[in-house]
Protein backbone atom coordinates (compact mmCIF):
# COMPACT_ATOMS: atom_id res chain seq x y z
CA UNK A 1 0.00 0.00 0.00
CA UNK A 2 1.21 3.30 -0.88
CA UNK A 3 0.03 6.06 0.89
CA UNK A 4 1.14 10.25 0.94
CA UNK A 5 -1.55 12.20 2.29
CA UNK A 6 -1.27 10.89 6.29
CA UNK A 7 0.82 8.90 8.67
CA UNK A 8 -0.13 5.18 9.33
CA UNK A 9 -1.96 4.47 11.27
CA UNK A 10 -4.02 8.03 11.65
CA UNK A 11 -5.26 7.62 8.25
CA UNK A 12 -8.49 5.56 8.91
CA UNK A 13 -9.42 4.22 5.41
CA UNK A 14 -6.45 2.98 4.88
CA UNK A 15 -5.75 1.29 8.75
CA UNK A 16 -9.39 -0.62 8.29
CA UNK A 17 -8.25 -1.59 4.51
CA UNK A 18 -4.85 -2.89 5.64
CA UNK A 19 -5.61 -4.83 8.69
CA UNK A 20 -8.82 -6.31 6.81
CA UNK A 21 -6.75 -7.21 4.31
CA UNK A 22 -4.73 -8.82 6.81
CA UNK A 23 -6.97 -10.32 8.52
CA UNK A 24 -7.85 -11.89 4.82
CA UNK A 25 -4.76 -13.94 4.69
CA UNK A 26 -2.24 -11.05 3.34
CA UNK A 27 0.81 -10.31 4.61
CA UNK A 28 0.32 -5.91 4.55
CA UNK A 29 3.06 -3.68 4.02
CA UNK A 30 2.03 0.34 3.83
CA UNK A 31 4.80 2.66 2.90
CA UNK A 32 3.54 6.09 4.41
CA UNK A 33 5.44 9.59 5.54
CA UNK A 34 6.81 9.94 8.89
CA UNK A 35 4.90 11.41 11.49
CA UNK A 36 6.53 13.26 14.72
CA UNK A 37 8.17 10.69 17.07
CA UNK A 38 6.99 7.62 14.41
CA UNK A 39 9.91 5.77 13.68
CA UNK A 40 10.87 4.74 10.08
CA UNK A 41 9.33 0.69 10.37
CA UNK A 42 7.47 -0.54 12.76
CA UNK A 43 5.11 -3.68 13.22
CA UNK A 44 1.91 -2.07 13.66
CA UNK A 45 -1.53 -4.94 14.38
CA UNK A 46 0.47 -7.49 12.13
CA UNK A 47 1.05 -4.31 9.83
CA UNK A 48 4.57 -3.96 8.54
CA UNK A 49 4.58 0.23 7.94
CA UNK A 50 7.99 1.53 6.55
CA UNK A 51 7.55 5.30 6.54
CA UNK A 52 9.91 8.10 4.46
CA UNK A 53 10.56 11.37 4.74
CA UNK A 54 8.82 14.36 3.72
CA UNK A 55 9.09 18.25 3.38
CA UNK A 56 6.86 20.28 4.92
CA UNK A 57 4.31 22.23 2.46
CA UNK A 58 3.57 25.99 2.32
CA UNK A 59 1.12 26.73 -0.78
CA UNK A 60 1.27 25.39 -4.30
CA UNK A 61 5.25 25.12 -4.40
CA UNK A 62 5.55 23.70 -1.37
CA UNK A 63 2.85 21.49 -2.78
CA UNK A 64 4.24 20.53 -5.42
CA UNK A 65 7.83 19.79 -3.89
CA UNK A 66 5.98 17.35 -1.46
CA UNK A 67 4.28 15.60 -4.67
CA UNK A 68 7.84 15.51 -5.92
CA UNK A 69 9.83 14.16 -3.17
CA UNK A 70 6.92 11.32 -2.50
CA UNK A 71 6.63 10.14 -5.76
CA UNK A 72 10.51 9.56 -6.24
CA UNK A 73 10.07 7.98 -2.63
CA UNK A 74 7.35 6.03 -3.45
CA UNK A 75 8.67 4.66 -6.66
CA UNK A 76 11.95 3.18 -5.21
CA UNK A 77 9.95 1.82 -2.34
CA UNK A 78 7.60 0.02 -4.53
CA UNK A 79 10.42 -0.92 -6.98
CA UNK A 80 12.10 -2.43 -3.49
CA UNK A 81 8.41 -4.34 -2.78
CA UNK A 82 8.15 -5.74 -5.94
CA UNK A 83 12.03 -7.48 -5.90
CA UNK A 84 10.74 -8.76 -2.51
CA UNK A 85 7.65 -10.85 -3.85
CA UNK A 86 4.84 -8.29 -3.77
CA UNK A 87 1.99 -9.52 -5.62
CA UNK A 88 -0.57 -6.16 -5.79
CA UNK A 89 -0.02 -2.89 -5.56
CA UNK A 90 -2.27 -0.99 -3.84
CA UNK A 91 -2.07 2.93 -4.40
CA UNK A 92 -4.21 5.76 -1.98
CA UNK A 93 -3.94 9.44 -3.29
CA UNK A 94 -3.52 12.50 -3.68
CA UNK A 95 -1.42 12.29 -5.34
CA UNK A 96 -2.02 10.56 -8.79
CA UNK A 97 1.60 10.05 -9.55
CA UNK A 98 2.69 6.81 -9.30
CA UNK A 99 1.19 4.92 -12.64
CA UNK A 100 4.38 4.49 -14.31
CA UNK A 101 5.51 2.16 -11.36
CA UNK A 102 2.16 0.43 -11.53
CA UNK A 103 2.49 -0.20 -15.12
CA UNK A 104 5.87 -1.81 -14.66
CA UNK A 105 3.98 -4.02 -11.80
CA UNK A 106 1.74 -5.00 -14.44
CA UNK A 107 4.03 -5.35 -16.63
CA UNK A 108 5.70 -8.31 -14.17
CA UNK A 109 2.49 -10.02 -13.84
CA UNK A 110 1.32 -8.21 -10.29
CA UNK A 111 -2.13 -7.00 -9.72
CA UNK A 112 -2.88 -2.74 -9.16
CA UNK A 113 -5.55 -1.57 -7.10
CA UNK A 114 -6.04 2.49 -7.23
CA UNK A 115 -8.28 3.53 -3.98
CA UNK A 116 -9.04 6.62 -5.15
CA UNK A 117 -9.62 8.80 -1.70
CA UNK A 118 -9.82 12.65 -3.13
CA UNK A 119 -10.40 13.99 -6.04
CA UNK A 120 -7.22 15.67 -6.94
CA UNK A 121 -7.62 18.23 -9.37
CA UNK A 122 -11.39 19.63 -8.21
CA UNK A 123 -8.79 20.18 -4.91
CA UNK A 124 -6.29 21.54 -6.32
CA UNK A 125 -8.74 23.68 -8.12
CA UNK A 126 -10.36 24.75 -4.41
CA UNK A 127 -7.33 25.77 -3.09
CA UNK A 128 -5.66 27.26 -6.04
CA UNK A 129 -8.71 28.35 -8.97
CA UNK A 130 -8.89 27.31 -12.28
CA UNK A 131 -5.42 27.13 -13.16
CA UNK A 132 -3.09 24.76 -16.01
CA UNK A 133 -2.17 22.11 -13.32
CA UNK A 134 -5.74 21.10 -12.86
CA UNK A 135 -5.18 19.63 -16.01
CA UNK A 136 -2.48 18.15 -15.56
CA UNK A 137 -3.97 16.12 -12.60
CA UNK A 138 -6.85 14.95 -14.61
CA UNK A 139 -4.38 13.51 -17.11
CA UNK A 140 -2.65 11.92 -14.58
CA UNK A 141 -5.85 10.77 -12.42
CA UNK A 142 -7.16 9.27 -15.64
CA UNK A 143 -3.87 7.48 -16.65
CA UNK A 144 -3.37 5.91 -13.11
CA UNK A 145 -7.31 4.71 -13.37
CA UNK A 146 -6.43 3.00 -16.95
CA UNK A 147 -3.48 1.31 -15.34
CA UNK A 148 -5.55 -0.25 -13.00
CA UNK A 149 -7.03 -3.80 -12.26
CA UNK A 150 -9.85 -2.43 -10.09
CA UNK A 151 -10.66 1.20 -8.89
CA UNK A 152 -11.65 1.19 -5.36
CA UNK A 153 -14.24 4.35 -5.29
CA UNK A 154 -14.95 5.69 -2.12
CA UNK A 155 -18.33 6.62 -2.78
CA UNK A 156 -20.76 6.39 -5.74
CA UNK A 157 -20.23 10.00 -7.09
CA UNK A 158 -16.28 8.79 -7.42
CA UNK A 159 -17.30 5.74 -8.82
CA UNK A 160 -19.11 8.03 -11.81
CA UNK A 161 -15.87 10.11 -12.11
CA UNK A 162 -13.95 6.91 -13.04
CA UNK A 163 -16.13 5.31 -15.41
CA UNK A 164 -16.85 8.93 -16.98
CA UNK A 165 -13.67 10.71 -16.55
CA UNK A 166 -11.55 8.32 -16.49
CA UNK A 167 -12.86 5.76 -18.60
CA UNK A 168 -12.99 2.93 -16.73
CA UNK A 169 -15.87 0.30 -16.92
CA UNK A 170 -18.41 -0.59 -14.80
CA UNK A 171 -17.31 -3.75 -13.46
CA UNK A 172 -13.72 -2.52 -12.56
CA UNK A 173 -14.98 -0.10 -9.73
CA UNK A 174 -15.92 -0.89 -6.67
CA UNK A 175 -17.42 1.17 -4.27
CA UNK A 176 -16.09 1.03 -0.33
CA UNK A 177 -17.78 3.36 1.64
CA UNK A 178 -15.54 4.60 4.53
CA UNK A 179 -17.93 3.84 7.57
CA UNK A 180 -17.56 3.10 11.57
CA UNK A 181 -16.40 -0.23 12.74
CA UNK A 182 -20.22 -1.92 14.42
CA UNK A 183 -18.29 -2.13 17.55
CA UNK A 184 -17.92 1.70 18.16
CA UNK A 185 -21.81 2.26 17.88
CA UNK A 186 -22.75 3.59 20.52
CA UNK A 187 -25.43 1.33 22.60
CA UNK A 188 -28.16 4.05 23.16
CA UNK A 189 -28.47 7.78 22.48
CA UNK A 190 -27.72 10.02 25.24
CA UNK A 191 -29.59 13.52 25.22
CA UNK A 192 -29.48 16.40 28.02
CA UNK A 193 -32.31 17.37 29.08
CA UNK A 194 -34.34 20.64 28.70
CA UNK A 195 -32.77 23.79 26.51
CA UNK A 196 -29.43 23.55 26.56
CA UNK A 197 -27.91 27.57 27.03
CA UNK A 198 -24.38 26.20 27.07
CA UNK A 199 -24.18 23.78 24.04
CA UNK A 200 -21.55 21.39 24.00
CA UNK A 201 -20.56 21.16 20.55
CA UNK A 202 -17.84 18.97 18.80
CA UNK A 203 -16.12 19.24 15.45
CA UNK A 204 -13.54 16.11 14.28
CA UNK A 205 -11.30 16.00 11.28
CA UNK A 206 -8.51 17.32 8.89
CA UNK A 207 -8.20 21.33 9.41
CA UNK A 208 -7.36 22.02 5.67
CA UNK A 209 -8.55 24.78 4.00
CA UNK A 210 -11.36 22.90 1.69
CA UNK A 211 -12.74 21.80 5.02
CA UNK A 212 -14.19 25.74 5.96
CA UNK A 213 -12.65 25.43 9.56
CA UNK A 214 -11.93 29.28 9.31
CA UNK A 215 -15.17 30.16 9.87
CA UNK A 216 -15.57 27.95 13.40
CA UNK A 217 -14.48 30.83 15.34
CA UNK A 218 -17.45 32.78 14.02
CA UNK A 219 -20.14 30.55 13.94
CA UNK A 220 -19.16 30.60 17.88
CA UNK A 221 -19.19 34.12 18.05
CA UNK A 222 -22.41 34.06 16.15
CA UNK A 223 -23.89 31.24 18.76
CA UNK A 224 -22.85 33.65 21.16
CA UNK A 225 -24.60 36.57 20.14
CA UNK A 226 -27.67 34.54 19.81
CA UNK A 227 -27.52 34.34 24.05
CA UNK A 228 -26.29 31.04 24.38
CA UNK A 229 -22.40 30.01 25.68
CA UNK A 230 -21.11 27.59 23.78
CA UNK A 231 -17.87 25.53 23.72
CA UNK A 232 -16.37 23.68 21.22
CA UNK A 233 -14.09 20.42 21.48
CA UNK A 234 -11.91 20.35 18.48
CA UNK A 235 -9.84 17.14 17.37
CA UNK A 236 -7.81 17.04 14.84
CA UNK A 237 -4.91 19.09 12.99
CA UNK A 238 -3.66 20.85 10.00
CA UNK A 239 -2.67 23.67 8.06
CA UNK A 240 -5.52 25.78 9.37
CA UNK A 241 -4.86 25.58 12.78
CA UNK A 242 -3.08 28.81 13.28
CA UNK A 243 -5.38 30.78 11.25
CA UNK A 244 -8.50 29.04 13.49
CA UNK A 245 -6.26 30.23 16.73
CA UNK A 246 -5.54 33.50 15.89
CA UNK A 247 -9.47 34.34 14.37
CA UNK A 248 -10.78 32.89 17.57
CA UNK A 249 -8.70 35.19 19.71
CA UNK A 250 -9.81 38.38 17.15
CA UNK A 251 -13.48 36.82 17.87
CA UNK A 252 -13.12 36.58 21.30
CA UNK A 253 -14.48 33.08 21.82
CA UNK A 254 -10.35 31.01 21.98
CA UNK A 255 -11.29 30.49 25.23
CA UNK A 256 -14.19 28.47 24.34
CA UNK A 257 -12.42 25.99 21.92
CA UNK A 258 -10.69 22.82 23.41
CA UNK A 259 -7.67 22.21 21.05
CA UNK A 260 -7.21 18.43 21.46
CA UNK A 261 -5.32 17.54 18.48
CA UNK A 262 -4.42 14.72 16.42
CA UNK A 263 -5.37 11.50 19.11
CA UNK A 264 -5.54 7.65 18.66
CA UNK A 265 -8.73 6.90 16.86
CA UNK A 266 -9.87 4.73 19.82
CA UNK A 267 -10.05 7.95 21.91
CA UNK A 268 -12.30 9.44 19.43
CA UNK A 269 -15.92 7.86 20.32
CA UNK A 270 -16.05 9.02 24.25
CA UNK A 271 -15.55 12.35 23.70
CA UNK A 272 -18.27 12.42 20.82
CA UNK A 273 -20.52 10.89 23.00
CA UNK A 274 -19.91 13.86 25.53
CA UNK A 275 -20.94 16.02 23.06
CA UNK A 276 -24.81 17.75 22.23
CA UNK A 277 -24.27 18.64 18.91
CA UNK A 278 -21.63 17.74 16.47
CA UNK A 279 -20.60 19.95 13.13
CA UNK A 280 -19.35 20.06 10.01
CA UNK A 281 -18.16 23.36 8.15
CA UNK A 282 -17.22 22.41 4.62
CA UNK A 283 -18.34 24.23 2.44
CA UNK A 284 -20.50 23.28 -0.75
CA UNK A 285 -17.68 23.02 -3.15
CA UNK A 286 -17.38 20.50 -6.29
CA UNK A 287 -14.78 18.51 -4.27
CA UNK A 288 -17.26 18.44 -0.98
CA UNK A 289 -20.43 17.36 -2.59
CA UNK A 290 -18.68 14.57 -4.19
CA UNK A 291 -16.87 14.11 -0.96
CA UNK A 292 -17.81 10.92 1.81
CA UNK A 293 -16.85 12.71 5.06
CA UNK A 294 -15.77 10.23 7.52
CA UNK A 295 -16.38 12.33 10.71
CA UNK A 296 -20.62 12.26 9.52
CA UNK A 297 -20.49 8.55 10.45
CA UNK A 298 -18.58 8.65 13.32
CA UNK A 299 -20.84 11.26 14.29
CA UNK A 300 -24.30 8.81 14.18
CA UNK A 301 -21.98 6.16 15.14
CA UNK A 302 -21.80 7.77 18.24
CA UNK A 303 -25.97 8.76 18.68
CA UNK A 304 -25.16 12.63 18.36
CA UNK A 305 -27.27 15.15 16.70
CA UNK A 306 -25.44 16.51 13.29
CA UNK A 307 -25.73 19.89 11.79
CA UNK A 308 -24.10 20.61 8.11
CA UNK A 309 -24.26 22.09 5.02
CA UNK A 310 -26.23 19.97 2.46
CA UNK A 311 -23.68 18.12 1.05
CA UNK A 312 -24.53 15.78 -1.94
CA UNK A 313 -22.48 12.49 -0.01
CA UNK A 314 -22.91 13.99 3.38
CA UNK A 315 -26.92 13.93 2.28
CA UNK A 316 -26.16 9.67 1.20
CA UNK A 317 -24.56 9.29 4.64
CA UNK A 318 -26.41 11.17 6.95
CA UNK A 319 -30.09 11.12 5.04
CA UNK A 320 -32.25 12.63 7.49
CA UNK A 321 -30.64 11.89 10.35
CA UNK A 322 -28.73 15.44 10.27
CA UNK A 323 -30.09 18.78 9.83
CA UNK A 324 -28.60 20.77 7.02
CA UNK A 325 -28.29 24.54 6.94
CA UNK A 326 -28.77 26.77 3.58
CA UNK A 327 -25.73 26.43 1.02
CA UNK A 328 -22.31 28.00 2.60
CA UNK A 329 -24.71 30.17 5.10
CA UNK A 330 -22.57 30.58 8.50
CA UNK A 331 -26.15 32.10 10.07
CA UNK A 332 -28.56 29.18 8.59
CA UNK A 333 -25.99 26.73 10.47
CA UNK A 334 -25.94 28.97 13.29
CA UNK A 335 -29.84 29.18 13.57
CA UNK A 336 -30.07 25.18 12.95
CA UNK A 337 -27.80 24.74 16.39
CA UNK A 338 -29.80 27.23 18.15
CA UNK A 339 -32.72 25.61 17.16
CA UNK A 340 -31.74 22.47 18.18
CA UNK A 341 -30.16 23.81 21.71
CA UNK A 342 -33.83 24.52 22.21
CA UNK A 343 -35.99 21.29 21.35
CA UNK A 344 -34.91 18.03 23.45
CA UNK A 345 -37.15 16.25 21.30
CA UNK A 346 -35.60 16.87 18.17
CA UNK A 347 -32.10 16.24 19.50
CA UNK A 348 -33.52 13.05 20.78
CA UNK A 349 -34.92 12.20 17.50
CA UNK A 350 -32.07 12.53 15.97
CA UNK A 351 -29.84 10.58 17.82
CA UNK A 352 -32.19 7.58 17.68
CA UNK A 353 -32.23 7.48 13.73
CA UNK A 354 -28.67 8.59 13.44
CA UNK A 355 -27.79 5.19 15.66
CA UNK A 356 -30.13 3.16 13.44
CA UNK A 357 -28.40 4.57 10.47
CA UNK A 358 -24.57 4.17 11.38
CA UNK A 359 -25.89 0.55 12.17
CA UNK A 360 -27.28 0.21 8.69
CA UNK A 361 -23.62 1.28 7.04
CA UNK A 362 -20.84 -0.30 9.23
CA UNK A 363 -17.14 -0.68 7.93
CA UNK A 364 -17.69 -4.68 8.36
CA UNK A 365 -20.47 -4.08 5.16
CA UNK A 366 -17.69 -2.22 3.47
CA UNK A 367 -14.84 -4.73 4.23
CA UNK A 368 -17.02 -8.06 2.16
CA UNK A 369 -16.84 -4.94 -0.87
CA UNK A 370 -13.34 -4.51 -0.68
CA UNK A 371 -12.43 -8.60 -0.45
CA UNK A 372 -14.22 -8.70 -3.75
CA UNK A 373 -12.38 -5.77 -4.67
CA UNK A 374 -9.46 -8.24 -4.21
CA UNK A 375 -10.98 -11.00 -5.93
CA UNK A 376 -11.69 -9.06 -9.21
CA UNK A 377 -7.95 -7.76 -9.59
CA UNK A 378 -6.72 -11.37 -9.52
CA UNK A 379 -9.65 -12.49 -11.68
CA UNK A 380 -8.46 -9.63 -13.97
CA UNK A 381 -5.01 -10.75 -13.40
CA UNK A 382 -5.35 -14.50 -14.60
CA UNK A 383 -7.22 -13.03 -17.49
CA UNK A 384 -10.89 -14.81 -16.14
Amino acid sequence: MALENNPYPQDVRVRNEAEELLADGHRVVVLAPRGGGQPRSELVRGVRVRRYWLPARDGAAGIALEYAVATVQLTLRLLVELMRGADVVHLHNPPDLLFPVAALARALGRAVVFDHHDLAPELFEQKFGRRWPAAVLRWCERMTMRVANVVVSANDSHRLVAIERGGVSRERVVVVRNAPHASTIAGAPRTRAGVLSDPRLCYVGSLGSQDGVRSLPELLASLHRAGLEPTLTLVGDGPELPAIRRLAGEHGVLERIDFVGRIPHIEVPPILQEADICIDVAPCTPLNHRSTMIKIGEYLAAGRPVVSFALEETRHTAADCAVYAPRDDLEGLCEAIVALCEDERARADLSERGLARARAMTWEDSADRLRAGYILAREALAGV
